[in-house]
This record gives structure tokens, sequence and C-alpha cells, in this order.
């Protein structure tokens, strides 16, 4: 029998037989591994996880749909320049009651408060180009369809 020291890497590789016991190990040690690096570095979520991140997900989509429409509502109505100024001046707690008529959608009875936040948001970003060229877009239209 050769000394360890003078075989190579290979055919100590070759010769290696574990035991059951230390197969046994191995195994446990690649699922414990596969499980710590999936579910950690690997992103992988449980059933319930994944169903509760795409609820959200969804409440998110549509909240954010609402505000669009909210907005585009606000503008449509009337004086909505003189109310978009009001908005602008509230304070940001204000501001949620000055749009709630808008925020009820049409499958409700109550106004979202997300929806009012997100449409008063969104309102107040708008510059006042967009806000003249939103109220000048009916008038735009009934020209257009009058041709």
């Amino acid at each position: 029998m050769q000394d360890s020291g003078t075989r190579s890497m290979r055919e100590r590789w070759e010769e290696y037989r574990p035991t059951k016991t230390q197969t046994f190990w191995i195994a446990v040690g690649a699922v414990g591994a596969t499980l710590l690096i999936g579910f950690g570095a690997g992103s992988w979520v449980t059933s319930a996880s994944a169903q509760e991140m795409a609820a959200e997900a969804t409440s998110q989509a549509r909240n954010q749909l609402a505000a669009a429409v909210c907005v585009e509502d606000f503008m449509d109505a009337a004086n909505s320049g003189e109310r978009l100024q009001q908005i602008k001046k509230a304070s940001w707690f204000e501001r949620n009651d000055l749009v709630t008529e808008w925020a009820t959608m049409p499958d409700e009875t109550q106004p979202s408060g997300a929806v009012a936040s997100m449409c008063a948001t969104k309102l107040v970003e708008l510059k006042a180009p967009e806000a003249a060229a939103a109220a000048a877009k009916p008038a735009a239209l009934s020209s257009a369809n009058a041709q």
C-alpha cells in the first residue's frame, strides 16, 4: 500500500468508500444546504406566502388604476382648475377629504382612503400645463367629433 502523501487526489477519491452513516449525514447536509440556499438567497417562498404576495399585488394594482380613474374624473369635472389649486394649497392631511367624491369606485359605497391618498398625490404632482390640457381635452374631442 502506498503512502497517502504520494497518491494523487484522484486516486484517493476513487478509493473512497463512505459508510452508511456518512452517506446519511451527507444527504441530510445536502438537503439542508439546498433548503437554506433556496429559501434564503434563492427567494423561494411557500404557497401561502405566494398567495399573500399575489393578493397584495392585486390590491396595489387595483388601487393604482382606481387612482388614475379618480384623477381623470377629477380633471373632467367642472371648475377642476380651481379645485386643483385648492388641493395644491391644502395640507397633506386635508387633501384626501377634497378628493373623496372621486375616490369612490363604482362597485363600492364608501370612498377608499388609499385611493383618495394616491389620487390626491397624483393631482398635486400635476403641472399647470397638464391640468389645462386635461381640462381642454373634452373641448378638443367635441370639435373633432363635429368634423
